[in-house]
């Protein structure tokens, strides 16, 4: 998920249910050379390069969260993954990604038509990385070239491979074809095949792999609509989970405009007063108030907004200099005073 997929919407899936989580797609070149930083007081881990945020990662994810990497060269990619491996539990290859930032270097689905590329850098993360290598593709409008296709994928030795039922051209609002799984699965029995395309409620999964066979699903869309999609209880109020990432994001020092993006998504009630108040937001403080959060923010919230987090702040309040920004690559209760599993893992 493009730009939604960082750090506090991944924790909130994670808290919700999800069994693992998947980074943006994040460029390979970006990443390579970028400098980790440990904050002391949330425990986040940031590679920063050229002053900017390009990953930034938590302890408590360690174990479920992919790194989605773009890439078009063998050796590059083995770099930039070396550069996490310590730090996240896979490197998943994007194939799939049809946005122009992507394809115009030869990444996302343009490998889809370029095969040697393809399986050459599965080829080289599979034999020199110490994690699972996995592989997202969409399908072909030819389902013999798909096959032929994943055929090759399954040969480099990948752990997983998942597929989005669209095609390169098919925009997200056309159904996906979950029956163009069912070959796939039966031509590759022994590989994990995670479908991919319109999951939108938790009922979706288990229907899904009824259809098709698959192995396990995952989501996008559905997730950035509201992250407790994840929950086999049902899904929790829509500005419920908007609270909770507001919490997350600050505890987790997010960076404040890559926060208030994902919010303006997520806010049911566009014409409301919280809405206004957050859309005219310029600081944590402010975000906060619109969420109904002004004395979690007083009292627990300000120590962890930095340089980081609020470009600019340490140059205004003059309190440090640190000069540290999001990246721009960066593709899941109100008044309730319980604390997750998550957040308590990160408070300190």
């Amino acid at each position: 998920m493009v730009r939604v997929g960082s750090l506090p919407m991944r924790l909130l899936c994670l808290e919700y249910g999800a069994d693992l989580v998947w980074t943006p797609e994040i460029i390979d070149k970006s990443i390579v050379g970028a400098e980790r930083i440990v904050d002391e007081k949330s425990g986040v881990i940031a590679f920063i390069k050229n002053g900017k945020d390009v990953f930034a990662t938590h302890p408590s994810e360690k174990d479920k969260v992919v790194f989605q990497l773009g890439s078009a060269d063998p050796e590059t990619a083995l770099a930039a993954a070396k550069t996490v491996e310590k730090d996240v539990s896979g490197i998943d290859l994007n194939c799939g990604c049809p946005k122009k930032f992507s394809i115009s270097g030869g990444m996302g689905a343009a490998l889809m038509s370029d095969p040697d590329r393809l399986c050459a850098i599965l080829d080289i993360l599979v034999k020199n990385m110490g994690i699972p290598v996995t592989c997202k593709i969409r399908v072909f409008d030819d389902a013999e070239q798909t096959l032929a296709l994943v055929r090759r994928i399954a040969a480099t030795g990948i752990s997983a491979l998942t597929v989005h039922c669209r095609t390169r051209a098919m925009r997200p609002s056309e159904k996906a074809m979950w029956h163009r799984l069912n070959d796939i699965v039966k031509e590759l029995p022994e590989l994990p095949i995670v479908l991919n395309g319109d999951i939108f409620e938790y009922k979706d999964v288990q229907r899904a792999r009824d259809d098709t066979g698959a192995t396990s699903v995952m989501t996008a869309r559905g997730a950035a609509a509201n992250a407790s999609i994840f929950r086999s209880e049902g899904m929790l109020p829509p500005m419920e989970t908007a609270v909770e990432l507001t919490k997350l994001a600050v505890r987790t020092s997010n960076v404040f405009l890559n926060t208030k993006y994902i919010l303006m998504q997520m806010h049911p009630e566009t014409k409301s007063k919280s809405f206004e108040i957050l859309n005219k937001s310029r600081r944590y403080s402010e975000m906060c108030e619109a969420m109904g959060l002004s004395e979690f923010y007083e009292t627990e919230g300000a120590r962890f907004i930095n340089e980081r987090s609020e470009p600019g702040k340490n140059k205004q309040r003059n309190t440090g200099t640190n000069k540290q920004t999001e990246a721009s690559t960066t593709e899941t209760a109100a008044g309730t005073s319980a604390e997750t599993p998550v957040a308590k893992r990160i408070k300190t």
